[in-house]
């Protein structure tokens, strides 16, 4: 067998290197954080279950990165935020927006563009932690009163009934104990007006075996809540329980389904 070339095993050795220390680097803000926080610090039940990656400005700045999300999500995160941005359709005119956690990347400032183009009443972000909003707030400062920020937890929301026309959930869900999924879909749909959309991005169950295969293995290191998302939880279900609302679904999916945005319209 020929001997790969010196400056060729270099390179592989370095890639290789990056990749184990980025590995590391997430898990000990991710997975491991939760462990510290449940067994040696006295953390905040609310809170409990959010990585230290959200909650310190410092690790924020460090990795709220355009590379950093589109690397998580496969490439795909420019396609999901255009998706979402589409569905907040027919008009943002007069209209007041909603989004239910502050995200990393862009997504905020495209939702926040489409509303001052089109008019929009007001965009309202919110988050458990202040930390996320001051950060949000950063992005957004150009938009200057479009936008306002509230400090609520996604599954106690403070705003009246029936308050928003379109309400936003960019991967919110699969972060969430199930509990709190379930109560965080509730909340969603009771600040929904009728004849308004609540549009998620989020995972979603690969054809791909393969791509299911590794994806257990990242959730099972990564985001230990992110499996429920494909065994037992499906968002539609969620959404449309026959109890009290009616909804009319679009679903579109990427990168063999491993990824969707499902919106729903609220009929009555």
């Amino acid at each position: 067998m020929t001997a790969l070339p010196e400056n060729l095993m270099l390179i592989i050795t370095t890639i290789v290197a990056v990749l184990a220390s980025i590995g590391v680097f997430f898990l000990i803000l991710t997975r491991l954080s939760l462990v510290f926080q449940s067994s040696v610090v006295k953390s905040d039940p609310d809170t409990a279950h959010i990585y230290w990656i959200y909650k310190s400005p410092f690790w924020i700045k460090l990795t709220d990165r355009m590379f950093v999300v589109s690397s998580i999500l496969l490439g795909q995160y420019s396609k999901l935020v255009n998706c979402v941005v589409k569905r907040l359709n027919p008009s943002l005119e007069g209209k007041r927006v909603l989004q239910i956690s502050c995200a990393f990347g862009n997504v905020s400032e495209k939702i926040a563009e489409s509303c001052a183009r089109q008019d929009a009443e007001e965009f309202v972000l919110t988050d458990i932690m202040q930390s996320e909003l001051d950060n949000a707030e950063r992005k957004l400062k150009r938009f200057g009163k479009l936008c306002s920020y509230s400090r609520q937890d996604a599954t106690k929301l403070q705003f009246e009934d029936q308050s928003f026309d379109y309400v936003v959930a960019f991967f919110l869900p699969h972060e969430l104990p199930f509990d709190k999924k379930v109560a965080h879909i509730k909340e969603a749909k009771r600040v929904l007006k009728p004849g308004g959309k609540v549009v998620f991005g989020e995972f979603h169950k690969p054809r791909l075996k393969i791509l299911e295969f590794f994806g257990r293995i990242y959730f099972k290191i990564f985001e230990p809540y992110a499996t429920e998302m494909w065994d037992n939880f499906d968002l539609a279900e969620m959404i449309d329980d026959k109890q009290d609302d009616s909804f009319r679904f679009e679903k579109d999916t990427f990168l063999f389904d491993n990824f969707q945005v499902l919106a729903a319209k609220r009929l009555v």
